[in-house]
């Protein structure tokens, strides 16, 4: 199975409705709009893309599913900001191992402790920079026993804009 783990775009600040309930802004929209046109550009193909239930999540996961031409999504509720660790979120992509590629949006620092383990079994024996709106690109290696991935490729907010 090959990963893509995003970041979640440019989001309001912290405010009194709630973390959960922050927006992307005009600007995290425009780039993300840009972002999932460089997504399209390198062939990124996912089967279904699963988000953290936090709204700044779910608009970014939407605007990369529409720009990837109206892939899939639904809600993994051990993507939310502090939900879950590692061992517990691969546990819950087990029921989607059948699928070749899937995208999960969600925040740091969980991506990068998520990334960190699939790699080395580790939150943080490798530390992997997650900018907004950033996409890290993992694939499963045949390690017997284990949940190991291997780093296909890492790209940057900017760098995705300019593709």
């Amino acid at each position: 199975m090959r990963l893509y783990l995003v970041r979640h775009g440019i989001a309001e600040e912290h405010n009194a409705a709630g973390d959960a309930q922050r927006a992307l802004t005009p600007k995290g929209r425009v780039r993300m709009t840009e972002q999932a046109k460089g997504l399209r550009d390198i062939k990124v193909h996912p089967e279904i893309i699963l988000s953290s239930p936090m709204r700044r999540a779910l608009e970014t996961a939407a605007i990369i599913a529409e720009g990837l031409g109206g892939v899939r999504m639904e809600q993994l509720p051990e993507l939310g900001q502090g939900s879950a660790g590692p061992a517990e979120i691969l546990s819950a992509l087990r029921n989607y191992e059948q699928l070749r590629e899937v995208a999960l949006v969600g925040h740091q620092p969980g991506l990068g402790e998520l990334a960190s383990f699939m790699l080395t079994g580790s939150t943080t024996e490798c530390q992997i920079e997650f900018k907004k709106g950033a996409v890290v690109c993992l694939e499963r290696t045949n390690v017997p026993a284990a949940d190991r991935y291997a780093l296909i490729w890492s790209l940057p907010p900017r760098v995705l804009r300019s593709l």
